[in-house]
């Protein structure tokens, strides 16, 4: 039973389908609240402020260091410079077995404890050689006697030499928390993470060979990329938690998640107007392309917030695409938009959540993406179905279209008027006749040969044609003229079109005065296209308006075999007598 509908501005909406979307989008949330509990934890003590300045002074490591005139953004230089962040601890610290920090560091550094050394991370240098660079990611233990309750100075004393000269700045962020606990919790969300991206690579190399083999479907090999890209982009994300890379490598990584967010957040959309065929394709995706470049420059290349930025679009353009898909009926727009809606509500869910891991973006754009990518997988096994069994219904088209060819011309009324005319001319005129019989044999052994093929060469077309003019000619002795121009011997035609058509007008048609009926077949390219035109020049019978013959029946079958929709047919009268034109649209 089809679900309830009713109609919203024009829309039609499906009732069973909005419950199905708000029924698993309520469980959706209550698994990723879950999540949140699950992966959540305490015991996390955020610093209350930092402040930077460029410059190198060993003093500056002192807790009562007034640092009032330093900066709270970040440098935009490359060498020395001070970060000083200032942390009021509670009787948390105390709760903690053994009390680290967890940092980030674009750059080598020493760090400094209300004064005191505790670590550091690489060597701090004044130029390239002197310094080797720390890694990306740290953690440094905080020595019991002095994790104590109060106001404390975390300060780090660092120097980006290593860092590329195109890009300037730094960024360095800390918090107390158990020592190696956050690592922990990253390498157990990576594994979990780490389960998708199999499956995406998997899921690609999947429809990488269904394209390859079908060698037509476009958006397989567009989700197979997609597959491939995202399998990347989660590699690439969470390369940090298996290797602790030196903070240079993070600008490169950095750019390699712009790039592969960048082409994501572009083929989502373009996968959707494929599919769907939304009228101006180039366009629209001229204009999404453009958008993900604006908002990345806008928001600083290889930063989260221009990631995000991407994303937002993607999603946004790709919902728009639903959108439209769902308001003209396409198929299987619903069940896309469905998917698309779920997805945003997981983004809308991060943003409100309190505390969803450290890279809690990561994971919503992961989870909604693999609720998009099930959508995909679904239209596209769906579509697979359904060609499926237009295939399978196709082969019994087939057979009945080799039958009906076959029938057309061992009719008993053809045969026994065919025969007769025959006995005539052999009586009367039996050199004449001998033309006959090879007519007669020709289009039966064409017909013999054309019977089982789905196209065949025009000139065999034409050679058929010929060869039914000319019985006709025998058993109606009138002179059928036909004249063939520009034909392409090179094109291919479904067997029997013209000759169907040529019957019709031998039926339907009056010679003229001079006892002439004139067949003119022309073949030219517009624009692309192809036509063929059919013209009978002679006095057409008045028949009564009814349904359509069995003739014409049969050539839009043949057509729609062979070319699906894209092709149209149009016959009709002139002044002249009649003309039938066929075009065949390209793809």
């Amino acid at each position: 039973m089809a679900p309830r509908a009713f109609e919203w501005h024009g829309i039609e909406v499906k009732l069973g389908y909005l419950c199905y979307v708000m029924k698993h989008t309520l469980l959706l949330s209550i698994c990723l609240l879950s999540l949140n509990f699950l992966f959540a934890y305490d015991g996390i003590i955020y610093p209350d402020r930092r402040v930077q300045k460029s410059g190198d002074n060993p003093a500056w490591a002192h807790k009562d260091l007034d640092d009032q005139n330093w900066t709270d953004e970040d440098l935009r230089d490359l060498g020395y410079f001070w970060v000083r962040f200032n942390f009021e601890v509670d009787e948390e610290i105390l709760e903690l077995q053994h009390p680290g920090l967890h940092i980030i560091s674009l750059g080598s550094y020493e760090v400094f404890w209300d004064g005191i050394k505790i670590g550091e991370n690489g060597k701090v240098g004044e130029s390239p050689a002197e310094e080797i660079p720390g890694n990306f990611m740290s953690q440094v233990l905080i020595p019991d006697s002095l994790a104590s309750i109060g106001s404390h100075v975390v300060a780090f004393r660092v120097s980006n030499i290593n860092m590329p000269t195109y890009i300037l700045g730094s960024w360095n962020a800390c918090y107390i928390e158990e020592y190696k606990k956050t690592v922990e919790e990253y390498l157990r969300v990576t594994a979990f993470i780490f389960v998708l991206a199999g499956i995406y690579l998997m899921a690609g190399i999947y429809y990488l060979f269904l394209f390859i083999m079908r060698k037509k479907e476009k958006e397989e090999l567009i989700f197979s990329l997609l597959c491939f890209l995202f399998f990347g982009l989660i590699f690439a994300e969470y390369f940090k938690f298996l290797y602790l890379y030196p903070y240079p490598f993070h600008i490169t990584r950095l750019a390699i998640v712009y790039f592969l967010t960048l082409f994501i957040s572009f083929l989502i959309p373009y996968f959707f107007v494929n599919f769907f065929k939304i009228p101006r394709a180039l366009l629209i995706n001229l204009a999404i392309l453009t958008l993900l470049i604006a908002s990345s420059f806008i928001l600083t290349i290889g930063t989260d917030p221009a990631a995000r930025a991407m994303s937002l679009v993607s999603l946004i353009s790709t919902i728009a695409i639903a959108l439209y898909a769902v308001i003209t009926k396409r198929q299987h727009a619903w069940v896309v938009f469905s998917a698309l809606s779920i997805s945003g509500i997981v983004i809308l869910f991060y943003q409100l959540s309190f505390r969803f891991l450290l890279y809690a973006y990561d994971v919503t754009l992961f989870i909604s993406f693999s609720i998009l990518v099930l959508s995909m997988m679904y239209v596209l096994a769906r579509r697979s179905r359904e060609q499926k069994e237009a295939y399978e219904a196709s082969l019994g088209l087939s057979s009945r279209l080799q039958n009906e060819l076959l029938k057309k011309n061992i009719q008993p009324h053809f045969i026994m008027n065919t025969l007769t005319s025959l006995m005539e001319w052999i009586e009367e005129a039996p050199g004449e006749s001998i033309q006959f019989i090879e007519a007669l044999s020709g289009e039966f052994e064409i017909m013999s040969e054309i019977a089982e093929e789905k196209l065949i060469p025009i000139m065999q077309e034409i050679d058929l044609c010929k060869y039914h003019i000319e019985i006709m000619r025998f058993r109606k002795e009138l002179n059928y003229i036909f004249v063939q121009e520009n034909i392409d011997p090179e094109e291919k035609i479904p067997p029997a079109i013209f000759h169907t058509l040529i019957e019709n007008a031998i039926t339907h048609s009056y010679p003229d005065k001079e006892n002439r009926i004139k067949i003119f077949l022309r073949f030219f390219r517009v624009e692309g296209h192809r036509y063929y035109e059919l013209e009978v020049v002679a006095r057409n019978k008045k028949t009564e308006k009814k349904e359509e013959g069995t003739g014409f029946k049969y050539i839009r079958s043949r057509l729609t075999e062979s070319y699906g929709d894209l092709w149209e047919l149009d016959s009709s009268p002139t002044e002249k007598g009649w003309l039938t034109r066929i075009k065949l649209l390209t793809a």
